[in-house]
């Protein structure tokens, strides 16, 4: 393990190089003011250490830490298990991933997920290196999350023209930055993919839907929650949502903004908590010209691959919305491919959990606890391989399996499992049964 140093368009920055890739963590990308919109970071001086993670966004874990080394916390123990993490408002920072020498590599821009109330990119699952040595580059982002990036208020809205979906304007400038730098680490930003899981695929799907990203994506990977930005058709919700967040505001019973918005940031998210009663889901979009389409189920420019697990959260609903999602793409003549991933992870009896592909996706296997066999590994390893191959040229299959994409024929799906890799269908007896009587860890 060394250092590097790299020159790029905003100034000199140091990372780590080892076993032929080079890491660079916690990279500011913007800054922002509370409850204010990011402005791109394009410069800055000296030499930026990149050689530690960032700052994590604001969530429940700043305030009320949960012990990470106790099973019974299933997905703290999954993925946090021995995670030094600092936490802060300061938290618009990316980590990237990039093959040494890289030359005009593909771009794998990932977002992750948590009901947009909590996540970060530290967690042990989210490690670009396994992808690296396969020649593409990966980038991971931190954007704001809860009251800190979705409070809107209609006095906020009067101060900036708009309030609102801060955590979609950190994405969105995070896509911005890489664009403008990402050359420098040998990357191609003409041939950038977006990921999502859960949360995060819906924030994909809607940064893919998005006008200020019109012909940036080639390629979208939608993990666990695709087609639902899709199928709903974008209302104009702000009288709503002012209602929703005013009683946060009322209940702090400050006497003006300024006051408001200089509360100490515990007291604020315990706000936003009572109001929440920690309910998934709390935190919307406001309606935004940017961040919402007119009408359902339009098509986008960019070729989708979706993501199911066999016990994922309702898979009956996530298989019909990415039919939502394909439909809407064929109107565009543009193909959609589909995942099953359905390998009981070995280690308890939850099978192939909601984000449990994730581990398999970014061939992260060794920092996880289970005790993962040969076969996990060679699933994994194959997996990756036909990511690679999607992010190079839009077509996931290789020389051994063809990957069709949706409506081609009726096993419309890649199953991947521990004994390989096939087209197949799980049926939707199957995906009935767990929908409405599987048991969901952690949830």
């Amino acid at each position: 393990m060394e250092t590097v140093e790299q020159i790029i368009p905003c100034g000199r920055i140091t990372g780590i190089k080892e076993d032929g890739v080079c890491r660079f963590l916690g990279i500011r990308y913007a800054k922002a003011d509370r409850f204010s919109y990011p402005e791109e970071i394009t410069e800055w001086k000296g030499v930026f250490d990149a050689t530690q993670y960032g700052d994590a966004p604001l969530q429940k874990d700043a305030f009320d830490p949960v012990d990470c080394s106790d099973p019974k916390n299933f997905f703290a123990y999954e993925t946090m298990n021995g995670v030094c993490c600092r936490y802060s408002e300061d938290c618009l920072n990316l980590n990237i991933w990039a093959p040494e020498n890289a030359e005009n590599a593909p771009v794998l821009l990932s977002i992750f997920g948590g009901g947009e109330v909590t996540g970060r990119t530290q967690e042990l699952q989210y490690d670009g290196t396994a992808l690296a040595k396969k020649g593409v580059i990966v980038v991971f982002i931190n954007y704001r999350l809860n009251i800190f990036g979705f409070l809107a208020l209609r006095a906020l809205a009067e101060r900036d023209g708009k309030s609102g979906n801060y955590a979609y304007y950190d994405q969105q400038t995070a896509i911005t930055w890489v664009r403008h730098n990402i050359r420098a680490f040998g990357g191609d930003p003409n041939n950038l993919t977006i990921a999502g899981q859960s949360a995060g695929a819906a924030n994909a799907e809607t940064q893919i839907k998005s006008p200020l990203n019109k012909g940036v994506f080639r390629q979208a990977i939608l993990q666990s929650s695709a087609g639902f930005t899709t199928g709903l058709k974008a209302k104009d919700n702000r009288e709503k949502e002012y209602r929703k967040w005013q009683r946060i505001y009322d209940r702090s019973r400050c006497g003006s903004l300024k006051a408001f918005t200089e509360l100490p940031a515990e007291t604020l998210f315990r706000l936003y908590e009572a109001e929440s009663s920690g309910r998934i889901g709390y935190c919307t979009t406001i309606y935004d010209e940017a961040f919402g389409s007119k009408q359902r189920n339009e098509p986008c420019d960019t070729t989708v691959m979706i993501g199911i697990t066999s016990q994922d959260v309702m898979p009956l609903v996530l298989h019909y919305f990415s039919n939502v999602l394909h439909k809407s793409q064929e109107k565009v003549h543009i193909p959609t491919y589909r995942y099953y991933f359905q390998r009981q992870l070995p280690g308890d009896d939850y099978g192939a959990w909601h984000g449990s592909d994730l581990w398999y996706f970014y061939g992260a296997l060794q920092r996880c606890w289970r005790p993962f066999t040969e076969e996990d590994f060679a699933l994994a390893d194959a997996f990756q391989n036909r990511i690679v191959r999607f992010m190079t040229c839009g077509n996931p299959s290789d020389d051994n399996v063809q990957w069709l994409p949706v409506g081609a024929s009726r096993t419309d799906y890649m199953v991947l499992d521990a004994d390989g890799c096939r087209m197949g269908h799980p049926g939707l007896k199957t995906l009935f049964n767990v929908t409405f009587f599987a048991k969901y860890p952690g949830i």
